[in-house]
């Protein structure tokens, strides 16, 4: 190993591991301990899923060292009638906190961990067992109906990772670990990707600096939200198909898909290689329709499990219309075009501020670099593979604007994210010289002319 790569690989894993720590340093913070935007919907439906799936999360209050304990009241009568006899059942065994639920018929405890047992066995003994239902973990927040819901209308490998943590414990940084995670696993695609189109390491860390930088990844990563998973699989996506992995990359899209349907957006990309690459029918039809159909089913199979495949299937189907509608006049809502210019940041909490803000500088330059994209081209003509994953993922979402979804949010943009570190990175190796804006100029009218000529040729015949 030269020491050009040693120094690289020092530097590269010095500002991953940097970003981690501050990430996971910053979501572990004492004021962000309960749910942060968008978690109050991901996280209940997750802990939800584990529950019909049979799996009993916990948590412990670090404090008091007590274990937290919902009881969910078979419905409002029930619970009326058999609340304070619970409550009475909870302070025999000394809870340390309760918080009764406006919007549900439930109730939160915190148990001492040595007498859960016998309070859990106090209320099996006490309330008839048709009464109620135990869901150990975190408290939910205090939502209409958010002890029944599993956000079907989102695809599941999302929250299937966000459990993966949950497993671990029930607590809000472990909701979030999953995201800090994909956050660096980001930058190492992006890093990988950007040298193999580029073969420079200074491209290379530019794009990582651009990466981890970037104000939105970092919002979504600290949140226990699908986008940063969807940015992930898109930036895995990217990267197989720079490789030229075309069934891998295949497999990847589905996967994106699967985290949440914008992770598609970048499938022409796809379907434009295989249809150059691929010489046989079998292997076209493997990587347009096979692989990300697996990548996309096998998530799901979670969910299929839970609420049984025609159920899940009625309402995959049934959320295009969800997504292809306006949610009403959100005050953070932003369409596609506004993202280019951080017009208005979408919130996930104050004090301390959480806004997926995004990057003008890193969006505007995907339309700078159109001016200069032939001598970009002709060097590295790779490079057309991320920036078409870019520019089809902005289509997309502006179909889905002029298809009624005109209800669309800065922290959307996140999967733009990828793809266009890897094309800064790149592009400004390259574009330190003037002549690649002059000779694209020329490339420009050069191919005018030619379309020029053709026409003119076939109007002459």
């Amino acid at each position: 190993m030269d020491w050009k790569r040693a120094l690289f690989i020092a530097i590269s894993a010095v500002i991953l591991l940097g970003s981690f720590w501050y990430l996971y340093d910053f979501a572990s913070r004492s004021d962000l301990r309960d749910y942060i935007g968008d978690e109050v919907w991901y996280v209940p439906a997750s802990r939800n899923v584990l529950h019909r799936l049979g799996v009993d999360l916990h948590y412990v209050n670090e404090t008091t060292n007590s274990a937290g304990i919902n009881v969910i009241f078979s419905n409002t009568s029930v619970r009326i009638k058999y609340q304070y006899d619970v409550e009475k059942i909870a302070l025999r065994y000394n809870a340390t906190y309760e918080m009764e639920y406006l919007k549900f018929p439930g109730v939160y405890f915190e148990i001492p961990v040595d007498k859960v047992d016998g309070f859990l066995n106090a209320l099996s003994a006490e309330i008839p067992a048709d009464a109620y239902y135990i869901v150990p973990g975190y408290r939910y927040p205090d939502k209409e109906n958010i002890q029944n819901y599993l956000n079907t209308e989102h695809p599941f490998l999302g929250k299937d990772i966000i459990m993966l943590g949950m497993l671990v414990e029930d607590k809000p940084i472990n909701w979030r670990l999953p995201g800090i995670i994909a956050f660096v696993l980001i930058g190492v695609l992006v890093v990988l990707a950007t040298y193999r189109i580029s073969g420079s390491y200074l491209a290379a860390l530019i794009a990582l600096i651009f990466t981890v930088a970037d104000p939105t990844l970092e919002a979504t990563a600290v949140t226990a939200m699908l986008d940063i998973h969807v940015a992930l699989f898109v930036a895995l996506f990217t990267t197989l198909l720079v490789y030229e992995r075309k069934k891998s990359s295949a497999f990847a899209v589905g996967l994106a898909a699967a985290a949440k349907l914008s992770g598609v957006f970048g499938y022409p990309v796809l379907l434009v290689k295989a249809f150059k690459g691929e010489r046989k029918l079998t292997g076209f039809l493997l990587a347009i329709a096979v692989f990300p159909a697996l990548g996309f089913l096998l998530p799901n199979l979670i969910a299929v499990k839970v609420v049984g495949f025609e159920k899940w299937l009625d309402d995959f189907l049934g959320s295009f219309r969800w997504h292809l509608s306006n949610k009403g006049g959100h005050p953070a809502a932003s369409p596609v075009w506004e993202w280019f210019i951080n017009r208005k940041a979408f919130p996930f909490h104050y004090n301390p501020n959480i806004f997926a803000q995004t990057d003008p500088f890193l969006l505007l330059s995907m339309v700078l670099f159109i001016l200069a994209l032939p001598w970009l081209y002709r060097r590295r003509g790779k490079l057309l593979i991320p920036y078409g994953v870019f520019w089809s993922t902005v289509g997309f979402f502006v179909l889905q604007y002029l298809l009624g979804g005109t209800t669309q949010f800065s922290f959307y943009a996140t999967v733009l994210v990828p793809p266009a570190a890897i094309v800064m990175g790149v592009a400004l190796k390259e574009l330190l010289r003037w002549e690649a804006f002059t000779d694209s100029l020329w490339l420009y009218l050069e191919w005018l002319f030619e379309v020029k000529d053709r026409i003119r040729l076939r109007l002459g015949r």
